[in-house]
Order: structure tokens, then C-alpha cells, then sequence
């Protein structure tokens, strides 16, 4: 059964303790597609607090927006 409030746009946080880009999402997701529980870093186990997780979450989504392909020649 799909989450109609998962988001396309969820893109992993890296860890402030060991920069790992590799999260676990517990709760489920809130009506703005956001985790609504808790969100771990899966290497060090590092519980991200909500608005560290959102900064993180912004920076990422920005990197992201930055990336271009291959370009035609």
C-alpha cells in the first residue's frame, strides 16, 4: 500500500556525527510529505533533530537543483 503523502522529492541527509547519507524514516509521513517521526542516520544511529533534518533536507534538495547532465556537443 503506497503513503499518498510520500513525497518524489525525499532526498537523504547527511549526518552531522559521521556524514553518511543514509537515513531511516519512522512514522510515517506528515501532510506536507515530511517524516512525521523520527529520522536516523543509518551508520551511526545519530537521531536527527526536526529542524536540523529540514536544514539538511533544504541544503540537499539545493545540490540537487545545481546538478546538470551531460550536455550536447
Amino acid at each position: 500500500m503506497a503513503d499518498a503523502n510520500k513525497p518524489k522529492n525525499l532526498l537523504p541527509v547527511t549526518c552531522a556525527v559521521c556524514s553518511e547519507s543514509q537515513n531511516t524514516m519512522h512514522g510515517g509521513f506528515d501532510t506536507d510529505g515530511l517524516p512525521a517521526g523520527t529520522v536516523n542516520c543509518m551508520v551511526c544511529g545519530h537521531v536527527f533533530q526536526r529542524d536540523e533534518y529540514l536544514r539538511g533536507l533544504e541544503t540537499r534538495r539545493q545540490d540537487f537543483a545545481r546538478m546538470t547532465g551531460p550536455r550536447a556537443e
